[in-house]
Parts: structure tokens; C-alpha cells; sequence
């Protein structure tokens, strides 16, 4: 099911990201071990930690039994915030995506992958599917199709 999501938002986003520019078909590829160690480091932030605050402590689990009007508002709230927080990241305490997470051309995929990982979510009530799917995305746009050269060098003090 995962990979299933995982596959639609793939031909959802790779086309928009291609015309747009914002993914390229060519990018500097990060050699093996360099990219094992930024992958690492993004299984638990941002992957596992945004997955935790915007899907599980946010929506209903499906033994909840809400109903549809009630998952369907959960899911549009978690997915608001999701989004939201990524320019006030960029804003405050993540200089490097200032302006990448306020471009339209990542928050598009930024909406889509929210409402993926809800879905994931609440289609197996377990935090193991969302965070997989966050995860590869993530791990993929930065280590393979460019997303590096979007993220701008933190800003020195003093410069």
C-alpha cells in the first residue's frame, strides 16, 4: 500500500517537477556513502519527527472510528499545518530552506505529500508507512534529483 502511494504521488510530482525546474533529470548524484549518511540522518528528522507531529498526534486513528466528514477535516487540518510549517521553518530556525519552502514549486509537492502520508496513515493506522513514504521522497529529492541546489548556504553573522 505504501509503495502504492508512494507511486502515485511519483507520477504526480516528477512531471510538475521536471517542466517547472525544480527537479532535474540530470543533478549531481551524491556518491554511495555520502548519501547513506544523509539518508540516516533524514529517517529521523524529518521524516520520522514530522510524521509524528502532523499525522499521528493530528488524526484520528482508525480505531477511532470517525467518521468521514471528521477524517476528512483532521486530514485537511494536518495537511494545512504541514505545509505551513515548512516557510516558518525556512523563516525561523531552518535559514537554508528560506526560500525553497516558500516557492510554489515545492509546496505543491509539499501539499501532495502531506495528503499521502495522511492517507497512509489512516489506511494502517501505523506511523511505519507515512514516515517510509516521507523518507524515499525526501531522500530522493536531495540525494538524487537536485534538490540540494535549492537549499541555500546558511547565512555567516557578522558578513
Amino acid at each position: 500500500m505504501a509503495l502504492a502511494l508512494l507511486g502515485a504521488y511519483a507520477l504526480l510530482t516528477l512531471p510538475h517537477g521536471m517542466r517547472s525546474g525544480f527537479l532535474s533529470s540530470h543533478p549531481h548524484r551524491l556518491p554511495p556513502g555520502p548519501l547513506l549518511r544523509l539518508s540516516a540522518g533524514l529517517l529521523l528528522m524529518p521524516a520520522l519527527g514530522e510524521e509524528l507531529l502532523f499525522r499521528v498526534a493530528l488524526l484520528p486513528h482508525p480505531f477511532e472510528q470517525a467518521g468521514g466528514s471528521e477524517l476528512l477535516g483532521w486530514g485537511l487540518l494536518s495537511t494545512g499545518l504541514f505545509v505551513l510549517y515548512h516557510p516558518l521553518a525556512g523563516a525561523s530556525w531552518y535559514p537554508a530552506g528560506r526560500q525553497v519552502f516558500r516557492d510554489p514549486r515545492f509546496l505543491v509537492p509539499c501539499t501532495l505529500l502531506g495528503i499521502v502520508c495522511a492517507l497512509a496513515y489512516g489506511l494502517t493506522g501505523s506511523l511505519g508507512p507515512p514516515v517510509l513514504i516521507h523518507w524515499i521522497v525526501v531522500v530522493v529529492w536531495l540525494g538524487v534529483l537536485g534538490g540540494r541546489r535549492h537549499l541555500e548556504p546558511c547565512p555567516r553573522r557578522g558578513s
